[in-house]
């Protein structure tokens, strides 16, 4: 099937899904804690955790998911394979929108996103969808409460920043749920090919803005295509990427590695390395950098 008519079907299959939900809807049993810091997503996992009828506390997850006490980063796989230990599968995707969320929110299942911590900020932020309305979301929020409600514009600005990616996990007897909620997103290929589609889309409306070009560059990743995923990180980078996001998001070092820009790689890990030393996915990829620059000399 051509890849155009895929994400045409794609389209489709959600605004019909979207029409059968209800107007509005509120999930209970959502658990809220607030979170200690750089923790939010050790009380993330104890809200999905909780929502699905296991209980455990924010220093027991802390200590699973940290790489080292006041670890600032705990990525939506790390966070995945948590909650896989209970029993729940997930799954990760991106480009995500208010169509998806109100989908999934309606047939049963909170959905985590990764976000903005606040408008300007730098600091990426797990949040739980877990209930909508006309215009709006309602969120559990490990710094801002547990009744935090955003404007569909609010949840979009926010979500920018992390290219629309959403985490939801689910009991396996549930999958097919799950999957009719998402339509043909629910395959990691076809996400994928969505989701350069619409960094497509968002690099022409928003030219300068390095969210944008990353977004474009990870989906062109996955699909293949290093060298030109290289390339349209290295424009993110120009653009004003900061540093702190390569504490949050690696892909760039991906592709830069496989298109052999050995060079920029150590740049811009040094740079990050300098502020955040301890985080074993910069030193990592600095590693894989310098080896292979060895064995080039």
């Amino acid at each position: 099937m051509p890849p155009t008519f895929r994400l045409l079907l794609m389209g489709l299959t959600l605004t019909a899904s979207a029409a059968a939900a209800p107007s509005s809807l509120t999930l209970k049993n959502i658990r809220h804690e607030y979170q200690g810091p750089d923790n939010c997503a050790p009380v993330t996992a104890l809200t999905v955790l909780g929502y699905h009828g296991t209980r455990v506390t924010q220093a027991a997850a802390e200590a699973a998911m940290k790489d080292y006490p006041g670890d600032p980063q705990v990525s939506s796989l790390e966070l995945a394979a948590y909650l896989g230990r209970f029993g729940l599968r997930s799954v990760i995707r991106y480009a995500g929108d208010a169509e998806v969320l109100r989908e999934l929110v309606s047939r049963g299942f909170p959905v985590v996103v990764q976000q903005r911590l606040k408008p300007g900020s730098n600091v990426a932020h797990f949040r739980t969808v877990y209930g909508y309305s006309s215009g709006s979301f309602l969120l559990s929020d490990p710094l801002r409460g547990p009744s935090l409600r955003l404007s569909t514009a609010e949840m979009t600005d926010l979500w920018n920043f992390y290219n629309g990616e959403y985490l939801v996990a689910y009991p396996p007897a549930r999958e097919s749920e799950v999957q009719a909620a998402m339509g043909a997103n629910f395959n990691a290929t076809a996400n994928w090919q969505y989701a350069r589609m619409r960094g497509e889309q968002d690099v022409k409306g928003r030219p300068s803005d390095p969210y944008a070009w990353w977004g474009l560059a990870k989906a062109t990743l996955r699909l293949g295509d290093a060298e030109t995923a290289a390339q349209h990180f290295d424009r993110a980078v120009n653009l004003g990427v900061p540093t702190i996001y390569y504490l949050y998001r690696q892909e760039a070092f991906e592709a830069w590695t496989q298109a052999g820009w050995y060079t920029k790689t150590l740049q811009i890990t040094g740079r990050a390395l300098g502020a955040f030393p301890k985080s074993k996915e910069l030193q990592k990829f600095r590693d894989l950098a310098n080896r292979a620059l060895e064995r080039e000399g």
